[in-house]
């Protein structure tokens, strides 16, 4: 088991991938990869197995569907038949459509609820579980690749440098109580935490006919509050540099945007200035980098 892991951190799925792809075709081991959604064709780069759920769906459709047949056997046919609108009710045959209702409600449920309780039990999620996700912000909005090091340190380096990543870092493997104290130390943390103020620039996920995105300002406020503004620029996501937030020389009009990008963080870096020495709300910061002049 390697003793050191790389871990490279993107804030677009589109990034991750063509990462995932460069890595893969410089043969890099790629360990695991946490993303807070699913991301289409993901699982064929890693040559993960494909899941047998469906065929545990299908037994449990099954079982719903002889449940639902013997119960509503016994209820209408059995123990208490009905004439209800003249139809008959000598065997379940007769009265079968009547019954289909019932049946295909049991069918979905079997299938349903014992589905999600086999995924839970068989990814191991269950309640008061600790997180196993090397950083909170991959259930957020970023995507990590995890990645084993043994003597190719400089490679995998060289390679992540390549893609347009947000962040990169090296980890090393911790003992369980290392881990431990560590997650103490950040519980303990987590009032100071609480009155931070992160401000950043994230795209909206809806794209416009010719690919643009509108960007937008994304306020954070401890662990748990949030709102973002639109900031009134369209922009291609594949020129946006995320290390610099400005985007590339082969972006349409791109001095144009950059300077206006300039003058933004200039505002942000101000406004969470006056918002630590108490002169703005978090709830009033954008009206500082948004309206006023």
């Amino acid at each position: 088991m390697a003793e050191k892991f790389i871990h490279a951190v993107y804030d677009d799925d589109d990034k991750l991938i063509d990462a995932v792809k460069d890595l893969k075709k410089n043969k890099i081991t790629i360990e695991e990869v946490f993303t807070p959604f699913p991301v289409h064709g993901l699982d064929h780069l890693l040559d993960l197995k494909p899941t047998r759920l469906a065929i545990a769906a299908f037994i449990y459709g099954c079982t719903g569907l002889t449940f639902g047949l013997l119960m509503i056997n016994y209820i209408m046919i059995v123990d208490w038949p009905q004439n209800i609108g003249g139809k008959p009710s000598f065997s379940i045959i007769e009265n079968l459509p009547a019954f289909v209702p019932v049946i295909f409600e049991l069918t979905v449920f079997f299938a349903a609820h014992l589905m999600v309780i086999t995924f839970y039990l068989r990814s191991r999620l269950w309640p008061f579980k600790d997180a196993e996700n090397p950083i909170p912000e991959t259930t957020d909005d970023k995507f990590l690749i995890q990645i084993p090091v043994y003597d190719n340190e400089s490679k995998i380096k060289a390679v992540i440098k390549k893609t347009d990543f947000y962040d990169i870092s090296v980890i090393k493997e911790d003992s369980n109580e290392d881990i431990q104290e560590e997650r103490n130390n950040a519980q303990g943390n987590v009032q100071l935490l609480e009155s931070d103020l992160t401000i950043g620039f994230v795209f909206h996920s809806r794209k416009y006919s010719d690919g643009s995105s509108n960007l937008r300002i994304q306020f954070t406020k401890g662990r748990g509050l949030q709102y973002a503004k639109n900031s009134g620029l369209r922009i291609f996501r594949k020129y946006w540099i995320s290390k610099k937030n400005e985007v590339s020389n082969k972006h349409p009009e791109s001095k144009k945007i950059n300077n206006l990008l300039s003058n933004l963080k200039d505002r942000i870096s101000l406004t969470k200035k006056m918002f630590v020495e108490g002169n703005v709300s978090y709830e009033e910061a954008y009206k500082e980098i948004l309206i006023n002049d």
